[in-house]
């Protein structure tokens, strides 16, 4: 699962990266954060995980929507400037 995290954070921050305008980076926020976004769906993945493994991962998942609502800020900061 940490593997999978680890992808989900590489992609999504190219993708942020990539984003050409708003909308775009809308899309891609909806698609890592919102209600069935890739991050959620891991969330919802831990039920299956032992004890010990569940806060680690929740600590995880956490830190990368963290950075990833920062990297999202980041770019929208930037989208405005060039609009």
């Amino acid at each position: 699962m940490k593997e999978q995290i680890e992808q989900i954070k590489n992609a999504s921050i190219k993708e942020i990266n990539d984003a050409k305008d708003q909308k775009n980076l809308q899309d891609i926020k909806v698609k890592y954060l919102g209600k069935k976004g890739e991050l959620t769906t891991v969330l919802r993945g831990m039920g299956g995980l032992s004890a010990e493994e569940r806060p680690l991962i929740g600590k995880l998942v956490n830190e990368v929507r963290d950075l990833l609502e920062e990297k999202f800020a980041e770019k929208e900061k930037i989208l405005e400037v060039e609009a």
